[in-house]
């Protein structure tokens, strides 16, 4: 906790971010993935969705790092999905923040005497570590809470209606 306190705690970094020899979070220097992360972010303010990021990136490559198996720790790219663009779209760490906590575990009993457990992510009011400008974002802070403003007008089950053309 001391270490995540500070922004030390090395956690698994979202794609276009590396650790430096010195342990400091810093953007990749794959030109081509840095684009790519530039392009999604100018698509959903342009269009202002995340369907209409997948439908500008339709015949496009996405980078995703692997965590796991196989391909563990490597870079591959596929078809962006929009499950994707809405993890990148709110990942503040694409704003320069460091953030430990965002998550909590939840367990729930069912009737029959079974435990699930899950992950449900916190409000940032109860986030237990927030360091903004903790290192270089691919966008601001402002525009990462405009985009989370944005996010949350457009999901039409709480009676929004989305941007529409005409």
């Amino acid at each position: 906790r001391a270490a995540a306190a500070r922004g030390e705690l090395r956690t698994p970094l979202p794609v276009g971010y590396l650790h430096d020899e010195l342990g400091a979070v810093v953007i990749a220097p794959d030109a081509e993935v840095a684009a790519a992360i530039r392009d999604l972010f100018a698509a959903f303010a342009g269009c202002g969705s995340a369907y209409g990021v997948v439908a500008a990136f339709y015949g496009r490559r996405f980078p995703l790092r692997a965590y796991g198996g196989v391909w563990a720790g490597q870079l591959r790219w596929g078809r962006l999905s929009h499950a994707r663009v809405l993890g990148v779209l709110k990942n503040p760490c694409y704003a320069g923040a460091y953030v430990h906590g965002r998550y909590t575990s939840r367990r729930t009993l069912d009737p029959d005497g079974s435990v699930h457990t899950g992950l449900v992510e916190r409000p940032r009011s109860q986030w237990p570590v927030l360091i903004r400008d903790h290192h270089d974002g691919y966008i601001g802070w402002a525009e990462y809470l405009a985009n989370e403003a944005r996010l949350a007008a457009n999901r039409t089950h709480t009676g929004a209606r989305p941007p529409r053309e005409g």
